[in-house]
Parts: structure tokens; sequence; C-alpha cells
């Protein structure tokens, strides 16, 4: 569409007509609004005798637009996807998207090589992959120039998890916070993402269970409390709507990485990152027989394939698979 939200925060219109470019941003207007304003602006057009049936020409800055405001409606966290986008909007300039080819998203690429891994590199390039795919959806394009691009070549790395006994030893040096969001990780399979939006009402005591609500992909999740996790939880103090607040800001924890980082190099275990915490749960739930599709509900995977690195060993419920947690 040609009616767009600026990154100001209003809305505006953007269009081409016989090769010149026609665009307005309104103040205060409603998007209804400023569609009108641009059909009247087109009617003149055609008063003035241009073709406004000609094919419209659309730049890379209109994808864009588009792309944004799908993304503030469909998607938990739209930052993201700006990131990625907005570099590649340096690289390839406002191009006309018509002009846009592989050989730009190679470009792109290999920009990209050597600064961070092959696997984020193909994230990145997932993300600009759906930039056209909506644009196709939009009637913007008729070919995604991704669509014949491969996927670069990543190493499986070795699995990491993490030891009962090395559990111990970081939870030794953490401090009440970290200590309980480690063990909300280990005791859900939750991401930290997860972890750090859960609010008090979403934790139930007297039902043993809470929800996770902001999830990747949208879906809320009902999980089991342990009693380990039970017990962890009722010892934090309520400083505010979410569980784990930030005594100095009063503000919920955005992230919690370089904290856990510096815990782990203290404890002096081997190095893992938090998101391993989330394997590790994986690992030990199969290990105690819980069977994958169990599994995969338990973290939140949308895709069976995430979770079939685990071996498929059926025989427990997703109930009990919340005991063996605790046991574990």
């Amino acid at each position: 569409m040609s009616v767009y939200k600026h990154k100001s925060g209003y809305y505006g219109y953007n269009f081409m007509y016989k090769g010149k470019r026609y665009c307005k941003t309104f103040k205060g207007l409603t998007k209804n609004d400023v569609a009108y304003f641009e059909t009247v602006h087109k009617a003149e057009l055609i008063k003035t005798g241009y073709d406004i049936t000609k094919k419209q020409v659309y730049y890379l800055e209109d994808l864009i637009a588009d792309f944004r405001e799908y993304a503030m409606a469909h998607y938990t966290r739209p930052k993201t996807f700006d990131y990625v986008i907005d570099k590649f909007y340096k690289i390839v300039g406002n191009k006309d998207v018509e002009q846009i080819t592989v050989s730009d998203i190679e470009k792109y690429i290999n920009t990209r090589l050597g600064k961070i891994k092959n696997s984020s590199i193909n994230r990145e390039v997932d993300n600009i992959r759906r930039l056209f795919s909506l644009a196709i959806e939009n009637k913007r394009i008729a070919v995604n120039p991704c669509s014949t691009l491969k996927k670069l070549r990543i190493e499986n790395p070795s699995e990491r998890y993490l030891t009962k006994d090395e559990e111990v030893r970081l939870l030794v040096v953490c401090n009440p916070t970290m200590r309980a969001i480690i063990i909300t990780a280990l005791h859900t399979g939750m991401r930290q993402n997860e972890i750090l939006s859960l609010k008090w009402q979403d934790v139930f005591f007297e039902e043993d269970y809470l929800i996770a609500l902001n999830t990747k992909n949208n879906k809320p999740r009902k999980l089991r409390l342990t009693k380990t996790l039970k017990e962890e939880l009722l010892k934090l103090p309520r400083l505010g709507d979410y569980v784990f607040t930030s005594p100095v800001t009063g503000t919920r924890y955005k992230d919690v990485k370089t904290s856990f980082k510096r815990a782990v190099k203290r404890s002096g275990i081997p190095p893992i990152t938090f998101h391993k915490l989330r394997h590790t749960t994986a690992s030990r739930l199969n290990e105690a027989g819980v069977d994958i599709v169990t599994i995969q509900k338990i973290l939140g995977h949308a895709d069976l394939k995430t979770t079939q690195r685990y071996t498929h060993n059926p025989s427990a419920s997703m109930e009990n698979a919340f005991k063996l947690l605790n046991e574990y």
C-alpha cells in the first residue's frame, strides 16, 4: 500500500505516477484520512490527463515502509527486523525493486562474512527474504530475489549442557534474582525474553502453574510450576508488575546475558551461554524419557524439526515431565 506510517509516527502517502514520485506526510491524521487525501491527489492527476492505470514503480523504501507496518502488527520484536533491513538499505540503496537481484543479497552477505557466524547471517537473510515475500503478497514484485539463494554452510557445534554439579556451583555464586532466573529457565525451558516478561499475575501459585505470554510465536504456553521453582519464586520481593524487577530502576530487566556470563566466570565452570539452559532443559527431559512431542510443547517450538536433535524416547506425559525436572 502507498499509505504508510513514517518513523515520526505520522501517516503519509508515497506513490509513483508517470515516472514521478508523489509523497506527503500528514500530522495528526488517521490512516483512513491520509488514504482519502491520496485518492483526491490521484483524482487531480487524472484531471490533468495523466494515465493513472500505468504500472507503478516501487522503490526499496516503499517495501520497507510496508514491512515495518506489518512487523509492528505481527512480530513481538519488530526492532530485530529493523536492524537488518536498515543495514540492507544502506548497502543496496533506494533502488527500483524490480532492479534488485540476488547479487544485491550476496553483496549484503559479503559485508557480514567474518563479522558474525554463518548461522546468524542465514537468519538475517531470512528477514530480507520476508521483506520481499510480503512485497509479493502486496503485488509490488513478481519474484523474490532471495528465492535462488542457498543458505551458508554451518558447522554443527558440540552440544554444551549444564551438568548437575555445574548447576550447583553456578547457583552458589548468584544473587537471589539471578538464581531465580536460572532456576526458572532450567525448570520451564523458557527463553530469556519470556522469563523477563513474566508478570506476577501470570503466576498461579495455588494451582502450581504459570503462563508464558510474550512468546516467540505469539502462542501462550501453560507451564507447570515445579516444587523447586515455586519455592524460589515465593522468596522474591514483589517490586512491581514483573516477577523480575530491578530494584534500581523499578522496571523489568531487559537482558541478563552479561550478568549470567559474569556468574559463570565466578563459578569456575566451563563457558556456557544463557540460551544453553534451554538446551539443558530439553536434554534432561529427553534423558528422563519424555517424548519429543511433549518436549516440543514445553519449549514452544513451532516446528518439530527444531526439537528433533533430541532422541525420541516415548514414555512420560507433559504433566509428569515437570515432576521429572524437579527431581532431576
